[in-house]
């Protein structure tokens, strides 16, 4: 204290004192902690584009893998490509970012459909601007039933708003490797 000696009521009056904040006090703090984040929020926005594009890489490398995987143990022909619906394939080599299935593909030599219901199937909902494009020819993977994918290798990228953010490739052999661009530049076309 003060130096003052303290009585029996100044004793009562430091006991029964208000304590805490007044209303005008808190809607001033909440007011002044909205204006920061609303200043702070566009810088995270790159953040949250790497996280959303890594998570993108990570869940279709496990897909990809888990095709493969199904290939072998199946000992049949298993396919990925891109769709719209989680049922069939759109056929469009730009589209993965709308989704894509795991499925048994058709005979070897033949067309490629869907035979019964999808292994899996994914449907991400990515915000507008994201991209996941194929390799240029390539629409869907198919992975043979010694774990080999059929064809050249492909390449999906991972482009947000223009930038090349990440890329999952898969080799002749079904390997599938995925990458980080750590310096996001433009996606090719």
């Amino acid at each position: 204290m003060d130096g003052r000696a303290v009585t029996a009521t100044n004793r009562r009056w430091i006991l029964l004192r208000p304590a805490g904040l007044t209303l005008l006090e808190l809607t001033v703090t909440l007011a002044v902690a909205a204006v920061l984040c609303a200043i702070a929020l566009p810088g995270l926005q790159p953040l949250l584009d790497r996280q959303r594009a890594a998570s993108a890489r990570q869940v279709l490398s496990s897909h990809l893998a888990f095709a493969r995987l199904a290939a072998i143990q199946q000992r049949q022909a298993i396919r990925v490509c891109a769709s719209i619906d989680g049922t069939t394939c759109s056929g469009d080599a730009n589209g993965w970012a709308a989704g894509w299935i795991v499925h048994r593909a058709g005979p070897e030599g033949g067309p490629a459909t869907a035979e019964g219901p999808a292994l899996r199937h994914h449907t991400p909902g990515y915000p507008p601007g994201w991209t996941i494009r194929s390799s240029d020819g390539r629409r869907h993977l198919r992975f043979l039933p010694d774990g080999r994918a059929w064809g050249t290798n492909l390449t999906l990228q991972i482009c947000v708003r223009g930038d090349l953010m990440a890329e999952v490739v898969v080799n002749n052999s079904g390997r599938v490797r995925s990458e980080s661009v750590r310096r996001p530049g433009g996606c090719p076309p």
